[in-house]
């Protein structure tokens, strides 16, 4: 590829480069956990949830680790609701990282055969001997 072609690439990759990186700024505020909800059955002879089958709940549950240990909190519905925003902006976070990564190593490969291509390019201008790749 001819070096005008490869600077263009490179623009157009450092664009989406800047694009995803703005994405990624604007989910700064997650939660890395899981958020379910859990039914429960209580042990009382005369209650609903042991003759009708209806539980008890919507429950809803937080799970989160930190420092390699798990821990569940309960959380109100309003709460819950925060909660799994936080959530999936946390997993859309981890998601646009790999595309970024992707990103930067197409931009370093790009750079590194642009930087290639103009060596070729002067040293055919200076009609020395042709160098090559390493």
């Amino acid at each position: 590829m001819r070096p005008e072609q490869l600077r263009l690439r490179i623009r157009e990759t450092l664009a989406e480069q800047r694009r995803l990186v703005a994405s990624l700024l604007r989910l700064r505020e997650q939660l890395h956990g899981s958020l379910f909800v859990r039914y429960g059955q209580c042990g009382k002879a005369g209650c609903a949830c042991q003759s009708e089958g209806r539980r008890h709940g919507p429950y809803y549950v937080l799970s989160t680790r930190s420092a390699g240990k798990g821990s569940f909190s309960y959380l109100d519905a309003p709460a819950a609701r925060g909660a799994r925003q936080q959530v999936a902006r946390y997993r859309a976070f981890r998601s646009g990282l790999k595309g970024l990564q992707r990103v930067n190593a197409s931009l370093v490969d790009l750079l590194r055969r642009y930087q290639q291509a103009r060596l070729r390019a002067t040293v055919r201008r200076l009609g020395l001997p042709a160098v090559k790749n390493p």
